[in-house]
């Protein structure tokens, strides 16, 4: 059985992804609202909070003994409310991923999605990131991923770090890509940073590589980076974006990134690109292009 531990935006684009040899998927939601078109006649949608030992029974009974492969994505991920609130943020980032990996399931495949901000900054030694460059995070957030990381290498699964990912949220709620994509086919202007330049990659693409990465005969239990080939600011992104629909790029203003803290409370690498050799070779594959 397929379970997706934290149906934010990319689980809901692994559910839609999803390869149709899959017959039986669980999909784990902190809420208990769950988007109705994502529910197939083989998935399943479990309210759960990683932080209660209660509810967590409740999902250790549901699976049984059953043989898992698991896609957690369960974390604060918003980089400013970990800044904030660091002790919460841990309650969900680490503890609450410690407390999921010793329940009790019979999880034969683990895929957690980390992230870039586990690097820190690029250099001239590291224009791009490999998997094994050194680790120097500059947020809080990054700190806490790294600490979950040793976790699943603990227990001898696989590491994914993921860029900024672009693309529709899926869902009820709009994301920034919704915001963006709106504005801009009403002739508004938008905002965008040029800067912090990162290995984008859009949410469909990143949950095509995922299921990729689960089908290989024998899935190293290692540290992948799943991104794009090139690095891009978000200014750049917009302009790609605006292009895609067909209006002009002046509507996209830049923002320098000295400004970045008009949006931002803590800090930000001011570039982070990783390296996807290592994935490309896995999967046989030559190009990661960026989907807008």
């Amino acid at each position: 059985m397929i379970v997706i531990i934290g149906c934010g935006i990319l689980g809901r684009h692994l559910l839609q992804e999803m390869p149709q040899t899959e017959e039986r998927v669980l999909a784990v939601t902190y809420q208990s609202r769950f988007p109705a078109h994502l529910q197939q006649n083989h998935t399943n949608h479990l309210q759960c909070d990683i932080r209660s030992a209660e509810d967590l029974h409740r999902l250790r009974t549901f699976c049984g003994n059953e043989k898992l492969t698991v896609f957690y994505l369960a974390a604060q991920h918003n980089i400013d409310a970990v800044f904030s609130d660091p002790e919460s943020a841990r309650k969900i980032n680490v503890d609450g991923l410690q407390n999921f990996l010793s329940c009790g399931l019979n999880i034969d495949k683990l895929f957690f999605a980390s992230t870039d901000c586990v690097y820190g900054n690029n250099s001239a030694l590291f224009p791009e990131f490999p998997e094994d460059a050194p680790l120097c995070p500059v947020n809080e957030y990054g700190r806490q991923k790294i600490e979950a990381e040793n976790l699943i290498r603990k227990f001898g699964f696989t590491v994914t770090r993921l860029p900024f990912m672009f693309g529709p949220s899926l869902g009820e709620k709009q994301n920034f890509y919704d915001v963006c994509l709106q504005k801009l086919k009403n002739g508004e202007t938008i905002q965008m940073i040029d800067g912090m330049r990162r290995s984008v990659i859009s949410f469909r693409t990143a949950a095509q590589l995922l299921w990729r990465l689960s089908d290989t005969q024998t899935p190293p239990a290692e540290t992948w980076n799943v991104c794009g080939d090139r690095g891009y600011s978000k200014f750049e992104v917009g302009c790609l974006l605006a292009d895609k629909i067909g209006c002009p790029r002046t509507l996209v203003q830049k923002v320098p990134q000295q400004e970045n803290g008009r949006f931002f409370s803590d800090q930000r690498a001011e570039s982070a690109c990783m390296s996807n050799a290592k994935l490309k070779q896995l999967l046989h594959i030559q190009d990661i292009p960026l989907e807008v």
